[in-house]
């Protein structure tokens, strides 16, 4: 089986994707600035320091670093930041690319926002970048994912919000709709893509046994903000008859950060299905019910 290494595998896709891959049988090694196990190495990208003596076994080598885009607001610092732990993370990784004679691929975490906030178009990998911030993000992310290109193949995973109620946007919504407060943001008909973590981790894993190579799309469903959260109100019985959260509020608490709630992206998924993958979730309240009533 092919050696798998993963730098930010002590994240929330990272801890899962590992397990699955240890199900099916791979040799899993990650890289954590806090490293804790027997197959956990350390690394320090931002200062160029890593210890990892096994990097002349690695097969795959997959990076899912990167700041939490709604963590903080978007100051300059703060886009800096965001920008030097995705470009920065892959630059350092390449850099160690002749210590890595085995490796076959590359496959990158990215993001959905690549095509900008387009209404009543159904964006595909062959769409244009956008212009705003995080769109040129993306681009740039995904640019020095493809220094690789020269020594092996390499996935770029374009991935949508993550269902999941222990970590990322779900889990920050879920307290609100428990108390019964949940509401539509904004005009509440922006789209709203999401894809089931088992689903994500499932793709990752498609991705190394299918020798993926370009972008794809990861995502189930588009439904639009409302629906995303009356359906979690549904799932967990409570109310949605709040108003919805003014436009306004959100640009003066957020700032420009405030596109990523107000505005959204329809996406098609239809390039992975056509390579074989099979989603698990594609319904909404299917999915929600899974994660929610465990």
């Amino acid at each position: 089986m092919k050696h798998v290494l993963i730098a930010g595998g002590s994240g929330l896709i990272g801890k899962k994707l590992t397990l699955r891959l240890l199900e099916k049988g791979y040799d899993v090694s990650v890289l954590s600035r806090t490293p804790s196990g027997p197959d956990q190495y350390y690394w320090k990208p931002q200062n160029k320091q890593i210890d990892c003596p096994i990097l002349d076994k690695v097969d795959v080598l997959i990076n899912l670093s990167g700041a939490g885009i709604a963590d903080k607001k978007w100051s300059n610092e703060r886009k800096l930041e965001l920008q030097n732990s995705r470009v920065g993370t892959n630059v350092f990784l390449f850099s160690l690319v002749e210590q890595m004679p085995n490796l076959k691929q590359f496959i990158c975490s990215s993001g959905i926002n690549a095509y900008g906030f387009i209404e009543n178009k159904e964006c595909t990998e062959e769409d244009p970048f956008g212009n705003d911030f995080l769109s040129q993000l993306v681009r740039v992310w995904e640019l020095s994912a493809e220094q690789f290109s020269a020594n092996c193949k390499v996935a770029k995973i374009r991935t949508a919000m993550v269902l999941s109620p222990t970590g990322g946007a779900l889990s920050r919504l879920l307290p609100i709709v428990k108390l019964g407060i949940g509401s539509a943001i904004g005009n509440g008909k922006q789209a709203s893509p999401w894809i089931h973590i088992d689903d994500l981790v499932e793709m990752f894993v498609f991705a190394i046994e299918n020798d993926l190579d370009g972008s794809y799309n990861a995502l189930a469903g588009n439904e639009s903000n409302k629906e995303l959260m009356k359906t979690i109100a549904s799932v967990l019985n409570k109310p949605f008859w709040f108003p919805n959260v003014p436009a306004f509020m959100l640009r003066w608490m957020f700032g420009e950060m405030s596109l990523i709630l107000l505005k959204g992206v329809k996406a098609s998924n239809a390039k992975i299905v056509q390579k074989g993958f099979v989603f698990k979730f594609t319904n909404l309240k299917d999915a929600l019910t899974n994660l929610l009533k465990k």
